[in-house]
């Protein structure tokens, strides 16, 4: 029997067996969720033992091919109090559901959630909905018989009620009401058909079987009364309709409706259905509109109202459309849904109701059950006939909205259970919810996040506010001002409406009194309208450690974070961190951007930063956030040592001090830091930010350690400008607090970038400051790595001896220390003297060495640096042979980090190597590349020494006029920078 459902076979025109989802197997795998939840594997049924299992499996069915969150997979199976194990139980059932499904890729791990493949033949709801669909246009066209054929396959499907062994779970409870509104639809359909056909009889049976299940169905008992007419049944429809009357009045106090007093009268005069059809009245009609005026200055938009127009006129295969607008207070969620719902009157000619929950203010709050009331009233009914029972209201609700085209606007719901009782089930409606929460838990419904004004548009909201010419008179003021306002619609209204309360302000005036941060919030007050109490709402509905992870991150100086510093500032876990980021982001107080690496950033709008950070001084001891604040400095560090060793090797090749690390074990990190050199430039802003607030927070040993740290990472692109800025920082901040050792590290980076920069009178002096501070200290080992240095200005200086003697006694007193990246650079430089004073042998073996010591390091860059300097050796020791794969694999190592400087170096050794095999084409194009990316690069050692070799080849060649000019060109470089050619 149709309404029972039966054991329907496959339709013919699917196929008789299917790969799975993944292409990896080729079995029927087949899941029914039109009555128990059923798993079939060629036929045989799978057991799911234990209630959990089969939910987790429910959940994953109700949105197949969707990413559903852990955290509503969660509350689906743990709705009151999760245990603390939740997460790992649920990673259990999704292991035990892949080995029962036989197929490890069928339930895939995305983001934060799962995602249960399927194709549309092997979940009956997927079929239901196709063969609906089919019918309707089947329908449509006139072809009343296969349209018959096609819904009754469709209902077919039905085993029972949806997930009937499953309604202790909210969410599937839902999604199973969902689908019976489907289910009638399907059938009131059928059941038209069918009476046109002339098969009255058979619709019988479907009828009372379904009205059994929903009493209260005026529809359906009016279908019946016209199926028992039409069967010459007549005594029987008067029963029906007898009964129903009955049943209406002592359960809802209410008469039938007119489309069935209208049948009853036609079967008393015994009328003709085929001459005088039934007239099945329109629902008494509501006002034109329920809902707010629109906005007179409304402004902007433009995408959002389109797409808005769209999904909610748009076909939804009989379902109606649920569209879910979110976004952080005043940012114009509710304006835009008024505004959408006066834009829209024509396209529901049956009115529009508003419906305010009041859901960010939990004392004033609509609870559901009151919002049903109103609802019915707003329709028609009286109070006396609302029933009190609340799964009444909604099932009156849905029944007297079933033929009506009305858009409801519901606005400002806390959550999903807030607005699930208020959705109509079929029919013509449509639905547009505002939230400052992201609700992705309502089945089928849109999410269109809202964000803050593009600039253009808070340009011209302010001109509709302060007028035109005050705008085109101070326009750089107008600018400045929707950036104080974050673009933010409601900051905006009340500048704006502050300025035209006062028409002889100036804009700059409104200007100057948002400047300062601290008073930002005092400013932006105007009547009933109030920033900062806006924000207090989403920040009251936080739970605490929420409330907690906000406040952090706004007393953090971050652009944005991950959920390691998260978790540092909590002095939790990552999972909490991640968890409760989440909450923020769904609450739009964060906002969440996932990288083409697949890790997710977050940040604060400035207004929720400057609110945060109020909140913070407030509710915080100063004690609470400097350890805050030490935790997310220690995780930096940490994970910028991780970096510097990826790059320069376990024995890194600066000094450290003693701050406080935060642990984070070596997987993470190996997630966290893929490219360290990448890895630094995405964070440099907030590594700048956090050597600035350690300085002003009194934390000095970490503030130069985080500088000193970086500087090798920096020097790779030539950031050299951030190198210097950091550092003068921590020189400043060690200084203050009187960290002599500190200042003495930093005054050797320093002495560095200004190596970098071949200011060698500058780097001179940093450097035997430096010396001399960590003479009076004892400290050997960062004396030598000074001393080291030293020992590069001299030999670029040409004073050869000395550097060698310098050099000789760094490398024997970081041998000692057992420092092998530091002993490395020490050799590597003493290979180098050789090369130069031309003792070829001695040059080899201490590069050799440098290279064995650099190797054993995990000095990935370092080797290449030696690798070049043993790839001049081979050149000038007329091996250009050697030389060439020396610096072929130098250059695709630069390259491959995209450092210029190296690159250059590359292609003027490929040059020399070239030249030295008398190919001078292939010479004369790596060279002009060397120039090329020592041009880029700013890198003028490397211009003077391509520019002097190609003049020495010219020469060699006898081309005088053009080693003149290169000689010349050269001799410029070399003299501004205070050395000779080599």
């Amino acid at each position: 029997m149709v309404a029972d459902g039966g054991h329907r076979r496959l339709d013919a025109d699917e196929p008789p067996s299917s790969a799975s989802a993944t292409g990896t197997r080729s079995f029927r795998l087949l899941f029914r969720v039109l009555g128990p939840l059923q798993v079939t594997i060629d036929g045989r049924s799978v057991p799911l033992r234990g209630t959990r299992l089969q939910t987790v499996l429910g959940l994953l069915l109700s949105q197949p091919n969707r990413t559903v969150p852990d955290s509503q997979l969660i509350s689906g199976l743990w709705p009151e109090d999760p245990p603390p194990s939740a997460a790992a139980n649920l990673r259990a059932y999704i292991r035990s559901l892949r080995q029962l499904l036989d197929d490890p890729q069928r339930v895939a791990r995305v983001s934060r959630g799962y995602l249960l493949r399927a194709e549309p033949h092997e979940v009956d709801a997927l079929r239901f909905a196709r063969l609906t669909a089919q019918g309707d246009l089947l329908a449509e066209r006139g072809d009343v018989g296969r349209a018959a054929e096609v819904f009754r396959r469709a209902l077919d499907e039905w085993n029972g009620p949806a997930y009937s062994d499953l309604h202790d779970s909210g969410p599937l409870r839902t999604e199973a009401a969902v689908l019976e509104e489907q289910r009638l639809h399907a059938t009131h359909r059928w059941v038209d058909l069918e009476i046109k056909l002339g098969r009255h009889a058979e619709t019988v049976p479907v009828l009372l079987q379904l009205i059994e299940d929903f009493p209260l169905r005026e529809k359906l008992r009016a279908q019946l009364m016209e199926a028992l007419y039409r069967a010459n049944r007549q005594a029987e429809a008067l029963e029906v309709y007898r009964e129903t009357r009955a049943l209406f009045i002592e359960s809802l106090g209410i008469e039938p409706g007119q489309e069935l007093r209208d049948l009853e009268q036609l079967v008393l005069r015994g009328g003709s259905l085929a001459e005088e059809e039934p007239v099945r009245s329109s629902p008494a009609p509501l006002p034109r509109t329920i809902v707010p005026a629109d906005t007179a200055d409304f402004t902007g938009r433009d995408e959002e109202i389109t797409l808005l127009a769209d999904w909610l006129t748009g076909s939804r295969e009989g379902t109606p459309p649920i569209v879910v607008l979110s976004a952080r207070g005043g940012t114009g969620k509710t304006t835009l849904a008024v505004h959408m719902a006066n834009r829209l009157r024509d396209s529901f000619p049956d009115g529009q109701i508003y419906v305010p929950l009041h859901g960010a203010e939990a004392a004033h709050r609509t609870m559901p059950e009151v919002a049903l009331a109103g609802m019915l009233r707003t329709l028609g009914v009286p109070d006396a006939r609302i029933p009190e029972n609340h799964d009444e209201r909604e099932g009156m609700l849905r029944a007297m909205l079933s033929d009506r085209r009305i858009l409801l606007v519901i606005d400002d719901a806390v959550d999903e259970s807030h607005v699930m009782p208020l959705i109509p089930g079929m029919g013509g409606c449509a639905v547009l919810v505002t939230s400052r929460r992201r609700l992705t838990a309502i089945p089928g419904a849109r999410l269109l996040e809202l964000t803050p004004f593009t600039e253009e548009q808070a340009l011209e909201f302010l001109r509709h506010l302060v007028g035109p010419g005050r705008m085109d008179a101070e326009s750089e003021a107008g600018v400045t001002l929707t950036r104080l306002c974050g673009r933010h619609p409601l900051a905006l209204r009340i500048a704006g409406a502050r300025l035209a309360a006062r028409p002889h302000w100036p804009l700059a005036r409104m200007v100057s009194r948002l400047t300062d941060e601290h008073r930002r919030f005092d400013e932006l007050v105007h009547g009933e309208l109030d920033v900062r109490a806006n924000l207090m709402v989403s920040y009251s509905a936080l739970e605490p450690r929420a409330r907690l992870l906000l406040m952090l991150l706004g007393a953090l100086d971050a652009v944005d974070v991950q959920e390691w510093t998260a978790a540092a500032l909590l002095d939790g876990s990552s999972r909490e961190a991640e968890d409760l980021l989440d909450q923020l982001v769904d609450s739009h107080l964060v906002n969440a951007v996932t990288t083409p690496a697949g890790r997710v950033r977050y940040s604060l709008h400035d207004l929720v930063r400057i609110f945060a950070r109020e909140r913070a001084q407030r509710e915080l001891t100063p004690d609470d956030l400097r350890r805050a604040l030490k935790r997310a400095l220690g995780a930096l560090l940490t994970v910028t040592e991780h970096a510097h060793t990826l790059l320069a090797g376990r024995h890194h090749l600066v000094a450290h001090g003693d701050a406080p690390r935060r642990r984070i074990g070596p997987e993470a990190l190996r997630d966290i830091v893929t490219d360290p050199v990448a890895w630094c430039e995405t964070e440099l802003t907030n590594i700048s930010a956090a050597v600035r607030q350690a300085a002003t927070s009194g934390l000095d040993e970490l503030c130069w350690d985080i500088a000193v740290t970086t500087a090798p990472l920096l020097e790779v692109r030539r950031h050299l400008d951030e190198w210097q800025y950091m550092h003068e920082v921590a020189l400043a901040a060690t200084r203050t607090a009187g960290n002599l050792r500190g200042e003495a590290v930093v005054l050797t980076e320093l002495g560095e970038l200004s190596l970098e920069r071949h200011d060698h009178r500058r780097a001179t002096g940093l450097l035997e400051e430096a010396v001399r501070i960590l003479t009076g200290l004892g400290d050997t080992h960062a004396r030598a790595i000074a001393e080291l240095k030293l020992a590069i200005l001299d030999r670029l200086n040409g004073r050869l001896g000395r550097s060698l003697r310098r050099a000789e006694s760094s490398g024997a007193a970081l041998n000692d220390l057992g420092d092998l990246g530091n002993e490395a650079l020490a050799l590597r430089q003493i290979g180098q003297i050789h090369t130069q004073l031309g003792d070829h042998h001695r040059a080899r073996e201490h590069l050799e060495r440098a290279r064995g010591a650099a190797g054993r390091a995990g000095a990935s860059r370092l080797l290449q640096q030696i690798d070049y300097r043993l790839g001049e050796l081979d050149v000038a020791c007329d091996r250009p042979d050697a030389a060439i794969p020396r610096f072929e694999a130098v250059l695709e190592f630069c390259r491959s980090i995209g450092d210029r400087v190296g690159t250059a170096y590359a292609l003027y050794g490929l040059g020399r190597a070239h030249a030295a095999r008398g190919r001078f084409r292939e010479s004369t194009e790596m060279l002009a590349l060397a120039l090329a990316d020592a041009e880029a690069a700013d890198e003028r050692i490397v211009k003077a020494e391509v520019h002097h070799y190609l003049g020495k080849l010219a020469q060699a060649r006898g081309r005088t006029a053009e080693a003149a000019k290169q000689f010349d060109i050269a001799g410029v470089i070399f003299r501004d920078l205070g050395m000779t050619p080599r």
